[in-house]
């Protein structure tokens, strides 16, 4: 079991009441049910989790692998917009200076004009 951190943002931070939060857990998965249980019957959490796209350390995780996405001790899970997945994905890979000369993904873009 790790000690993690799960950072919210936008509407996910507005559903939370909270930007941070600790929980014992193992998987993504069992973070996710920690903090669903900590806010008994209120479901607006629940309903942005379903739509949210997550990073844990920086890696994108998805909500149907979460169960698989085992967290080390101190890793912080990013609740993100569930656009913001693959835009932040990207955004790492720029900050690390290896997007290979491609473009960010634009907001809407098909994937007809996206950079190979």
């Amino acid at each position: 079991m790790a000690t993690v951190t799960i950072q919210y943002w936008a509407a996910a931070k507005e559903a939370a009441g909270v930007e941070l939060e600790s929980v014992d857990a193992g998987t993504l998965a069992e973070a996710l049910d920690v903090v669903l249980a900590r806010r008994g019957d209120d479901g607006r959490l629940r309903r942005v989790l379903a739509a949210s796209s997550f990073l844990v350390d920086g890696a994108a995780a998805s909500r149907a692998a979460a169960s698989g996405v085992i967290l080390p001790d101190a890793a912080v899970i990013e609740v993100l917009p569930q656009f913001a997945g693959g835009l932040a994905s990207w955004m790492l890979l720029a900050d690390r200076g290896d997007r290979g000369g491609r473009s960010p993904p634009r907001v809407g873009d098909s994937g007809r004009n996206a950079a190979h």
